[in-house]
Parts: C-alpha cells; sequence; structure tokens
C-alpha cells in the first residue's frame, strides 16, 4: 500500500489465527461486510469494543446483531480520499465522531481514550443519529449522482440535470430521517452543499464514483437501497433514491459487457 506517496506495509493473520482484542476496527465496504463479521469471530472477546467506519446507517446494528453489547455507535466523517489500486491519496484524515455516554448497558468512558492512544482522532458526541443521517444524506446525493452522471465534484457544480437529482435524493433522506424521529433541518441539503461542496477538489471525485469507475461492487444498498426500503413503511414515494438505484444497478450490470 502507498499512502500519500509513503509505502506503508502491515503485519497479518489470518482469521484463523485470531485472538480476542480491545479494539477492533471495521473498514470494509460495505458489500463485503456479513464477511467481514465471520471472519472476525476469533478477535472478539468479552471486553473488545468494535467500532466500525461504514458509510451508511446499518452496519453497526448488523455487528450488534452477531456481537451484543459491543458496538460502539460512530460516523467517520471528512475524509476526501481517492484511491487507485494499492494507492491512497487524501487531504484530510477521516475523524470518527463517536457516542459519548453508554454503549447499551455498558459504560462507554475511556472507549475514546483507547481510540486516542492508537492515534485516531476522535470526539463524543451526543447526537450519533443525527450525525450518521446527515452523512447518509450527504453519501445518497453526492455519492450517487456522481457515479449516476459520471460527474467529478466540479462537474457536479455545473450540471443543472445532476444537481436536481441530488437535491430531490437528499430532500427524500431528510424527510425520511424526521419521520424516523431523526431533526435533521429541512434545508440541511443547502447548508451542506452551500458551506461544503466550494471545499472539495473540483477534479476530485466521491467513492461510489472511483468503485464505478474501477468495476468495483458499489455500496447503493446501503445508500438508495436502504432509503427505499425504510420509507416503505412510511408509504413515502422515493423517485429520485428509486431512478439511482436502477441506474447504478444498470451500470453495475453492464461491468462484464
Amino acid at each position: 500500500m502507498v499512502c500519500n506517496g509513503e509505502e506503508c506495509r502491515f503485519s497479518y493473520v489470518t482469521p484463523a489465527q485470531g485472538k480476542p482484542v480491545d479494539l477492533l476496527l471495521v473498514a470494509v465496504k460495505a458489500t463485503v461486510l456479513d464477511q467481514a463479521i465471520a471472519d472476525m469471530k476469533n478477535f472478539v472477546g468479552p471486553d473488545t469494543v468494535i467500532l466500525s467506519v461504514l458509510n451508511g446507517i446499518t452496519s453497526e446494528e448488523r455487528i450488534e446483531t452477531a456481537y451484543p453489547g459491543r458496538t460502539l455507535w460512530s460516523v467517520a466523517i471528512g475524509m476526501d480520499a481517492t484511491r487507485s489500486g494499492r494507492t491512497l491519496v487524501f487531504n484530510q484524515a477521516e475523524d470518527p465522531v463517536r457516542r459519548a455516554g453508554r454503549c447499551y448497558d455498558r459504560p462507554c468512558a475511556g472507549r475514546g481514550r483507547l481510540s486516542g492512544r492508537c492515534g485516531i482522532a476522535n470526539e463524543p458526541c451526543s447526537d450519533i443519529l443525527y450525525k450518521q443521517w446527515n452523512k447518509l444524506m450527504v453519501n445518497d446525493g453526492l455519492n450517487q449522482a456522481a457515479a449516476a452522471f459520471d460527474l467529478t465534484y466540479g462537474g457536479l457544480c455545473r450540471s443543472a440535470e445532476a444537481q436536481a437529482k441530488m437535491h430531490e435524493a437528499m430532500q427524500e433522506v431528510i424527510r425520511l430521517a424526521n419521520l424516523e424521529g431523526v431533526p435533521l433541518p429541512r434545508d440541511n441539503d443547502e447548508q451542506f452543499l452551500r458551506t461544503a461542496m466550494p471545499t472539495f477538489n473540483p477534479d476530485g471525485m466521491p467513492s461510489m464514483r472511483q468503485d464505478v469507475l474501477a468495476k468495483r461492487p458499489t455500496e447503493v444498498e446501503e445508500f438508495a437501497g436502504v432509503v427505499r426500503a425504510r420509507a416503505k413503511k412510511y408509504g413515502m414515494p422515493t423517485p429520485a433514491n428509486d431512478f439511482f438505484y436502477a441506474r447504478i444497478q444498470e451500470i453495475e450490470a453492464g461491468y462484464c459487457k
């Protein structure tokens, strides 16, 4: 692996060689999370803390189902990485924001210190669901629009069609979040695009477009798929996410052609 021009070497063990650890980071694509959950069985002990930095709002639920009482709800924000093969380039390191207070019935005090000793910048918060849904809103619009319309950040800023669909998808997430009891402001998408979009490298691109260009499976199920499924409980239409879901599945189906 080469990270910002520096070669990185790691030590590895197989799942069968695993032994319980204090802190277990789950940093895979959502498309292989089920395999990771199975593979990490031997690394999970009675005092293991599990921290997921995956996109979407479902990874903690899935991990917690497999390993009850060990998951620390979090969201990773601020990363602008571009990966090509085994080369990674970024300007900003991702900062996990973690739930403060208690993790189910187990005290979480000190778990942030554990992350800190590992060199992971983090901060506690009391509104982790808000932050997770806020990131879902961003990914649902930005990631999917870049992939569906084959655009960089700069291209998204110039395409009225892509911007309209991006806003529509983000609004669907906001409405769904409110139905789920998460108070995202109605203009949350406008706030993000007004303040954050100008800071992005116009030649850069979000991870889903990187996946599409590399012909990798995307996380569309964690974005449009989750929004569509949860919206059905409330009878809420999701035309923008329906569009993105169908378009990105069509793109993936064309990989082998």
